[in-house]
């Protein structure tokens, strides 16, 4: 019984494209929702019985304690499902009554979206190709979670590494975009395999770019730095709520101005945008088949004078080239946007 009601969710999910599974705990029943294009969707809902089993059968899957309701747990597991192979990844939340709420982020093993395609203004996109092409060093991703930083940064590295004889080596959590071309290291916490202590080793592996997937800490950020400072091409996401504040999460991670100064080629924060569509309006239904991609990606970019400017006067002289609100505008005037959109 859940096996085949897991199944269903999965195909209704990959169906609509959806990015999460929510099941959500109610006072006498289970709420479950699909995350399609930043909107969380109802499905359907569950009794109490079905949710509970449901919940125990997937925290199996992915070798969670099953008897543990108290305290939140992540995992995950892969699924080859009659429409394609995915990863699942969970994560589990208790309520006040021990009731289990939880999380399933879905990875799809599919090639990324070409870079150039990833924004309706390829300028933005050639000067961060233009920042990373042939260099080493450090360049960094951010935005909210949910904002395509990871799927941006793959399918940059994608480009770049098209057609070369490159060592591109990723250490994620989990493998997000599965690529046969490049070595892939999954990070496993229980085996004391963390991005920092992985890194260490991969650095004898002779790379010739390094993907890490997220830094999270000061350990993870001291070594992504190392790396970019012995002759790798680095490329990593950070969330931070704009492109500055990279620059501070750094520095409060304990790497220093000098250090920042020398690995850093830029930076660029992204936000994703509802397409205008012509049948539904400013957002465009989950099951309009008017549009083939509903969101898009804008990306504000740092150079390394921007960077520079900052860290050396702590005041933001100079502000990015194309600013993200600016770029927003551009985009309302030739109706790829509504007006009352500004949103992650």
């Amino acid at each position: 019984m859940p096996q085949k009601l897991m199944d269903y969710i999965i195909t209704q999910a990959l169906q609509i494209n959806a990015s999460d599974i929510h099941i959500k705990p109610m006072m006498n029943r289970y709420m479950l929702r699909l995350r399609v294009n930043g909107t969380l969707i109802p499905l359907r809902y569950l009794s109490l019985e079905t949710g509970e089993k449901l919940i125990s059968f997937l925290k199996f899957q992915a070798a969670l304690d099953i008897s543990e309701k108290r305290k939140p747990q992540s995992g995950s597991y892969e699924k080859e499902t009659s429409l394609e192979k995915i990863a699942l990844r969970l994560s589990t939340m208790p309520n006040k009554d021990f009731q289990e709420s939880i999380v399933i982020r879905i990875y799809r093993y599919k090639n990324p979206i070409p870079f150039f395609k990833s924004s309706l203004f390829p300028r933005l996109t050639k000067q961060i190709l233009h920042q990373c092409k042939n260099q080493t060093g450090l360049f960094l991703f951010s935005g909210s979670t949910g904002s395509g930083k990871s799927s941006s940064m793959y399918s940059l590295i994608s480009f770049i590494s098209h057609n070369t004889e490159l060592q591109v080596v990723t250490i994620e959590d989990p493998v997000e975009h599965y690529s046969p071309e490049f070595l892939q290291v999954e990070i496993n916490e229980k085996a004391n395999l963390t991005y920092a202590t992985i890194i260490r080793s991969v650095l004898r592996h002779d790379p010739d770019i390094l993907i890490i997937g997220e830094i999270r800490d000061a350990e993870t950020a001291k070594m992504v730095v190392r790396a970019a400072l012995t002759g790798h091409l680095v490329l990593s996401t950070v969330h931070a709520g704009d492109s500055y504040g990279v620059l501070l999460r750094l520095l409060e991670f304990g790497i220093s101005q000098e250090e920042l100064a020398q690995c850093l080629l830029g930076i660029s924060f992204q936000k994703l945008f509802h397409l205008y569509c012509t049948y539904c309006g400013s957002k465009c239904h989950p099951f309009c088949t008017h549009l083939e991609r509903k969101r898009t990606a804008i990306y504000e970019v740092l150079s390394k004078k921007d960077i520079l400017s900052y860290l050396y006067s702590k005041k933001q002289q100079n502000k990015p080239k194309y600013p993200l609100q600016e770029i927003w505008k551009k985009g309302v005037a030739y109706g790829f946007f509504s007006a009352n959109q500004l949103e992650s």
